[in-house]
């Protein structure tokens, strides 16, 4: 691990074998600090993200997958499995979301590994845990919001628990990790010792619940699901504007926030009514204040309203549509959309027969003055089967083909 004024991780090899967001979301991010990030894929047991439509037309292989070697390995036959060691023998850092009955079954247990490379950092990321009452149970990123408490913050008064439509706690689990990779090799390079840590999506929602915890254990209450509005804020919520599906965000603390929010609107007389003069009267009685503030909106452009808002000193905000963050000019001003190409994936069909196509990926968010966070080349699955099984491994031309044609390699 070198920081040499351009990439922070130079010299640092990482394994990653698993599929989906939070395991490759943490391998985009340690490549984009200068890791070599090696992807281990197979034909076989593809990553299922590049199967989902809308993920397989750019937006989701780019986005994760890129700056990383992306070779094809079945690792369930016994010269896979030893290459998959002798990978791993070469490098410092080894993660997976496989399940330990799966990484036993395979023969690529923890032990194995130590006894490869004892200094090695291995990053196992689980669902619900390695131990404990549910550490067998199989999990997904939408059923975790549920057991970690956020559904049950989210939607409207008296409406079931909403999810929201993402893996949400798989994104916050692939910022932590990395801190964790990172941590574990700068211990190492002051003792010499390799670590064995493992991540849980799970506790990832858990933390992001944790001002809930908190008022039960001072207070004794339990989360209201409330929309939209807020306990300390009115007008708190997105409200409709012209177009379709078109709402702006507003949000109103201060009585000085208050008033510039009327002056922006003309002063009409229902912001003269007692019951919104005061900011307690204003919280009492936020469903009507809601429907004087959209029936306001409802005249004008998202656009607009964020900007008068804005303007006088009011927080505003459009809700973005994919259009428009894509149209951002400040996005754009900002780098943060680099083009890429992209690989329309099919099942039944060699890698090297999908459809190359051109798209835009998200440049990595944050900036650092001396060690940049690198957008990376992209690779197609098994691209760089020639680069890692002959350079990095040492393996001839030969044997490169022979273990192609046994179907080892992809």
């Amino acid at each position: 691990m070198v920081a040499d004024g351009r990439k922070a991780l130079a010299g640092v090899r990482v394994v990653e074998l698993g599929p989906y967001v939070a395991l490759p979301l943490t391998g985009r991010l340690l490549a984009s600090l200068g890791a070599e990030v090696i992807k281990v894929e197979t034909n076989k047991v593809l990553d299922e993200m590049a199967f989902i439509p809308a993920w397989s037309r750019g937006a989701g292989q780019p986005d994760y997958q890129r700056g990383k070697k992306r070779i094809t390995l079945d690792v369930r036959t016994p010269e896979g499995r030893d290459l998959l060691l002798d990978l791993i023998r070469v490098s410092d850092v080894f993660m997976t979301n496989f399940r330990r009955n799966i990484l036993d079954r395979w023969g690529v247990d923890f032990p194995t590994i130590n006894d490869v490379r004892p200094d090695v950092v291995i990053m196992w990321q689980t669902g619900l845990g390695g131990n404990g009452p549910y550490y067998t149970y199989k999990s997904y990123g939408i059923l975790v919001q549920h057991m970690s408490g956020v559904s049950l913050m989210s939607g409207d008064e008296g409406e079931p628990p909403v999810a929201i439509n993402t893996s949400y706690s798989d994104y916050h689990t692939g910022i932590f990790q990395p801190v964790a990779v990172i941590g574990a090799l700068l211990r190492r390079q002051r003792t010499g010792r390799g670590a064995i840590m493992e991540s849980s999506i799970f506790r990832s929602g858990a933390v992001t619940a944790g001002p809930a915890i908190l008022d039960y254990q001072t207070d004794g209450r339990l989360p209201t699901r409330r929309g939209n509005q807020d306990a300390s804020a009115a007008p708190h919520g997105v409200y409709r504007c012209l177009g379709e599906d078109r709402y702006c965000a507003i949000a109103v603390f201060t009585d000085a926030e208050w008033d510039a929010f009327c002056d922006a609107l003309g002063n009409p007389e229902w912001t003269q009514d007692t019951k919104f003069t005061t900011a307690m009267g204003r919280l009492d009685n936020q469903d009507l204040l809601d429907g004087q503030v959209g029936k306001w909106t409802a005249q004008f452009t998202a656009e607009q309203v964020m900007e008068r808002l804005q303007a006088a000193g009011v927080a505003a905000s459009i809700v973005s549509q994919g259009n428009d963050l894509f149209s951002s000019e400040h996005l754009k001003a900002r780098g943060f959309y680099r083009e890429t190409p992209y690989y329309l994936a099919e099942r039944g069909i060699p890698a090297t027969q999908w459809e190359r196509g051109d798209g835009i990926a998200w440049n990595s968010p944050a900036r650092l003055s001396e060690s940049p966070m690198e957008f990376g080349a992209y690779s197609n699955i098994g691209e760089d089967n020639r680069y890692v099984f002959g350079e990095v491994l040492g393996l001839p031309d030969t044997e490169i083909q022979r273990l192609a044609e046994a179907g080892v390699i992809y």
